[in-house]
């Protein structure tokens, strides 16, 4: 979340909104329900149904709500472009609701998706090469998994997750830096080495 938040005041959102004590209660209220649906004592429906309750009077980007809760139903976004090409990278995008009651115009959540995904990717990516052995046998979503679990999979996630950190090094260099060598370390896991060497 802070790191989120970061993100977002580099990219023009005023601290005043950021930290505005409505805001943050509706996203505390939010991560509540994502946790009920992510450890199965909601559905997805249920969840979205609670989102719908929480957010009702106090939407203020109402084209990104749209396309979000069309989105997680499997419609078409009218809207925005989400991450579609692997649903592993896409699990995060339930924090995009914490945006739809900021005053940002649609150009504005258009320049910042591309800049939220190289944040969010590469998270998401440190978290598949460190859970790949026990996501394989949970069937859990896995970038790895997705793109075949063999070595050329592993290259293509590397190579995935430092484009993205191209981009966050022109907001927060720092960070990218960071990520960068845990993204390095990840190449001296057991079953990471194992994979590259099966091929």
């Amino acid at each position: 979340i802070p790191l989120a938040f970061d993100l977002m005041y580099k990219k023009g959102i005023p601290l005043s909104e950021l930290l505005e004590d409505a805001h943050i209660s509706r996203m505390e209220e939010g991560f509540d329900r994502l946790k009920r649906f992510e450890t199965n004592e909601i559905d997805q429906q249920r969840f979205l149904a609670s989102c719908h309750e929480l957010l009702s009077g106090s939407i203020r980007q109402k084209n990104l709500a749209a396309d979000l809760f069309a989105f997680f139903q499997d419609k078409p976004a009218s809207h925005f472009t989400f991450e579609t090409r692997y649903p592993a990278l896409a699990r995060s995008d339930f924090f995009l609701f914490t945006l739809v009651d900021l005053a940002v115009s649609d150009e504005w959540v258009a320049a910042f998706l591309p800049y939220w995904y190289s944040l969010a990717r590469p998270i998401l990516l440190l978290d598949d090469f460190k859970d790949f052995t026990e996501d394989l046998e949970l069937g859990e979503e896995n970038t790895i998994v997705e793109l075949g679990a063999n070595r050329e999979a592993v290259e293509k996630a590397y190579a995935l997750g430092r484009e993205d950190l191209r981009l966050l090094s022109t907001v927060n260099s720092k960070l990218a830096g960071y990520m960068e060598e845990f993204l390095k370390e990840t190449e001296a896991y057991s079953h990471i080495q194992a994979l590259i060497a099966n091929q």
